[in-house]
């Protein structure tokens, strides 16, 4: 073969390992640390496929869990999502790098049920960088620990520092100790009391979520 197409084809193939490994590197954002009872994954393929212990998350991930179900999910930077059962939860974007912490990006959204959110090192580093959409609000992360529930309405419970409620009626924030409630997208979010939580809102799963620093590796 002339060296003129040896070297075209030596590019050729690593342009296509470099595009196969952006591509791993896309679908690879998180894993499985947690699961019990039914839990069920689909990425951007459309695939549903059960969810266990130590499996990847694809890229453009919705998990979801059925009755009597939880699942834990953790993330590159030591962030974990605890999701409740009966809810549906997708992962829309997840980028971070130790190295590059100003790349640092994540968009969440949470389509029905619950969650509780403890960050890791991207929170810490860039404030600016988490966010959980839901139907009603977006909720921008300035605090290291919350819950969100969404039932007819959105509910928030600030477990430690401070998130953001944004709608089309405005921005509202929450601090530590305090409940919130959005009744719909176009309602600005406003303080609750506790007998204003219907029953079973913020009632999640006995899990201790744990901090973790640096990357967190799928056992297998």
């Amino acid at each position: 073969m002339p060296q003129v197409y040896r070297s075209l084809a030596l590019v050729v193939g690593l342009a296509a390992l470099a595009a196969s490994g952006s591509s791993f590197a896309q679908r690879a954002q998180g894993h499985v640390q947690e699961v019990t009872g039914n839990v069920t994954g689909q990425g951007s393929t459309g695939r549903l496929r059960g969810l266990g212990t130590g499996q990847a998350l694809p890229h453009n991930a919705t998990v979801t869990t059925g009755p009597q179900s939880h699942a834990v999910l953790r993330f590159d930077d030591g962030m974990a999502v605890l999701l409740k059962e009966n809810t549906s939860f997708q992962v829309q974007n997840y980028t971070y790098n130790p190295n590059a912490p100003e790349t640092a990006n994540a968009t969440f959204h949470l389509l029905r049920g619950g969650l509780r959110i403890l960050t890791g090192e991207m929170i810490s580093r860039n404030r600016d960088t988490l966010r959980v959409g839901t139907p009603l609000a977006t909720i921008g992360i300035r605090s290291t620990e919350f819950v969100a529930e969404l039932t007819n309405s959105l509910f928030v419970r600030v477990i430690r520092g401070v998130i953001t409620v944004t709608n089309s009626a405005g921005t509202v924030q929450f601090r530590v100790g305090e409940d919130g409630a959005v009744t719909s997208s176009s309602t600005l979010g406003r303080l609750i009391s506790m007998n204003q939580i219907p029953p079973g809102v913020f009632q999640m799963p006995n899990v201790s979520l744990t901090p973790v620093s640096g990357k967190i590796l799928p056992k297998h």
